[in-house]
């Protein structure tokens, strides 16, 4: 083994010796010898213990290769002896390694196992169903006997369910609890017990049974070398009691025990004693070491019934029965379904507008339906299907009619009048309601209407914003661009601005007319304007004479009164013209603002 502080020495390759100098010419003699100091101090124990084990395992010549070829001789030399311990000793090595083989390689695992966890889990099922039966036979059996009226009379006042009151009478015994004491100091180990009895106190119970014990030990001391205290008796419990070097294992059995039991008790303590053989030397009052043991306790814990032939031999028909009243029930309920299904059928089909059903037979195989329906109506085989029933079941039979209920009539109408999609309608008594926009076509073709949908006796249209003609938005554009201009302070019309007022009083005459048909008129407002020259007061009064000599030039065109209005701006709302050097020429003007009114005709009769 090399020698660290030899492999540590500077060599004269790097430029250094003892007492020489580095490549600055400075000294490093002492430097060295300092550190190799430190470092005896420092590591020197751990170096020699290192160099003693080293001679040591040199001189048994121990090596890997070795190890290898004497371990599995040294395996099979300590099973021979006969004992446990190697493999109690291996146990938490072999568990760990068998649960991260199972982690890493589950289906490996799986697929070794099959043949015998397979069988394994077949046969707990079937003593499961067994006993299951056992309990469910036994319960049947008594139900309608006076024995079994005496037992319910029995649940009924100790208010324990009849099931147990049943089993607590046909079983040969039930180990209901297993205790493990410490055999030293009387202390509860571990405690288990049947997941439907009610809890008790496990160290009560242990006291109570270390403290008799004692009793016995202290008057009886020649048996208690011989045995000591193996059972008693409190009311219908018996506890069984299996002694050890350092544990004690109690079982309270409800019954006779038999010896079968007894001896798998005796087996229990040994399993016990064999895997917690050094907890139980150690304890001092933790028992979380034996927590696993419970596992031993739980597989002593059963319920074994008597097989009483007379009992099977008397409940022979009543499976019978009960099969016959569970079917029956289940035709009744199958029955009482499909009648609810039927009927919710029939109500969905009544309500529907346009439907009318006359009659409606359920059968077994196949139902039937008959009545009448409008053309319009929704479709029945439809509707069944989307309720979710087989509409291959049923014939249907429907006869052609007129409704007059107000979604269907609401439908033909909008056909018959080809409505477009902008326009709604209403049903208020048996006016059609129209409401929406509409272009004004189909508001004229509305009006020439002769023939109504049935139950429809009036269509009014005051509610429709109509969709101007192309020509008549157009027309109203034209007019609105269009300015009759005046000269400086004057209101008198000249002769280009009486053209202008003629062609528009003619244009405005003609498209008031094509409106009036589908109830709408024409409205003007004629806006009087002055330049900025001037005073506000003199350019407010002249705006409003340019304004009035507007409208009497188009009155006198034919334009009616009524439609014509004015407004006189003055020169405070002046007309925008990107041309400054025509801006005051073109406020020197009336304008022309055109509306689209309704007219007092709206209801069209028919």
């Amino acid at each position: 083994m090399d020698d660290p502080a030899s492999r540590d020495t500077p060599d004269d390759s790097r430029g250094n010796a003892a007492g020489g100098t580095d490549s600055g010419g400075n000294a490093t003699g002492g430097t060295d010898a300092e550190l190799s100091h430190l470092r005896e101090i420092l590591v020197g124990p751990e170096r020699k213990e290192l160099a003693h084990l080293q001679s040591r395992v040199d001189r048994l010549g121990f090596t890997p290769e070795r190890l290898a070829d004497e371990l599995p001789a040294a395996i099979f030399r300590r099973t021979d002896r006969g004992d446990r311990q190697l493999a109690i000793a291996l146990a938490p090595s072999v568990e760990q390694a068998l649960g991260e083989s199972v982690r890493r390689h589950p289906r490996m695992i799986a697929t070794a196992i099959f043949p015998v966890l397979g069988p394994a889990i077949r046969k707990a099922i079937a003593q499961a169903l067994s006993g299951l039966v056992a309990s469910v036979n036994a319960g049947i059996g008594q139900t309608f006997s006076w024995r079994g009226l005496k037992w319910r009379l029995e649940a009924w006042r100790t208010g324990v369910p009849f099931a147990q009151v049943v089993i607590s009478h046909s079983m040969l015994y039930r180990v209901e609890q297993v205790l493990l004491i410490h055999a030293e100091s009387g202390l509860l180990l571990a405690h288990v017990s049947s997941p439907d009895l009610v809890a008790t106190d496990g160290d009560l119970i242990s006291g109570m049974m270390t403290a008799i014990r004692d009793f016995v030990g202290d008057s009886f001391a020649a048996e208690r070398e011989v045995g000591g205290l193996t059972s008693f008796k409190v009311g219908e419990l018996e506890v069984h009691v299996e002694p050890g070097p350092q544990a004690i294992l109690a079982a309270v059995v409800r019954g006779p025990a038999p010896q079968p039991l007894l001896e798998r008790l005796r087996e229990t303590i040994e399993s016990i004693h064999l895997r917690f053989a050094g907890a139980l030397v150690a304890f001092h009052g933790d028992t979380a070491p034996f927590e696993p043991s419970k596992d031993l306790l739980d597989d002593l814990l059963e319920t074994v019934l008597q097989n009483d032939p007379r009992i099977i031999k008397r409940i022979t028909w009543w499976p019978w029965v009960l099969a016959f009243v569970l079917l029956m029930a289940l035709l009744a309920f199958v029955q009482w379904r499909r009648g609810n299904a039927w009927e919710r059928v029939v109500t969905r089909l009544e309500a529907e507008p346009g439907i009318v059903v006359v009659k409606a037979d359920q059968g077994w195989r196949r139902s039937r339906l008959s009545g009448m329906r409008d053309p319009l109506a929704a479709r029945p085989a439809a509707m069944l299907a989307a309720l979710g029933t087989d509409t291959t079941r049923i014939d249907g039979q429907w006869q052609p009619y007129v409704s007059l209920d107000s979604s269907v009539v609401i439908e033909r109408a909008r056909r018959q009048l080809r409505a477009p999609a902008t326009v709604t309608l209403a049903l208020r008594g048996d006016t059609l309601q129209a409401g929406g926009s509409a272009p004004m076509a189909w508001v004229v073709d509305v009006g020439d209407l002769r023939m109504f949908p049935p139950g429809v006796s009036h269509i009014a249209v005051n509610e429709v914003e109509t969709q101007l003609p192309e020509r008549v938005s157009a027309g109203i554009a034209i007019i609105e661009q269009r300015r009759v201009l005046f000269a400086i302070a004057s209101s008198r019309l000249s002769p280009l601005a009486q053209v202008t007022i003629d062609s528009t009083a003619s244009e405005l005459l003609a498209m008031d007319s094509s409106l009036r048909v589908v109830g709408r008129h024409l409205e003007l407002e004629l806006a009087g304007r002055a330049d900025a020259t001037g005073l506000d007061s003199t350019n407010q009064s002249l705006s409003a004479d340019r304004a009035e000599n507007v409208r009497r030039a188009l009155i006198r065109s034919g334009v009616s009164e009524t439609a014509v209005s004015t407004r006189a701006f003055g020169s405070g709302v002046p007309l925008a013209v990107a041309d400054t050097t025509a801006r005051a020429r073109v406020n020197r003007s009336v304008s022309f603002v055109v509306r689209v009114a309704r007219s007092e005709r709206s209801t069209i009769p028919r």
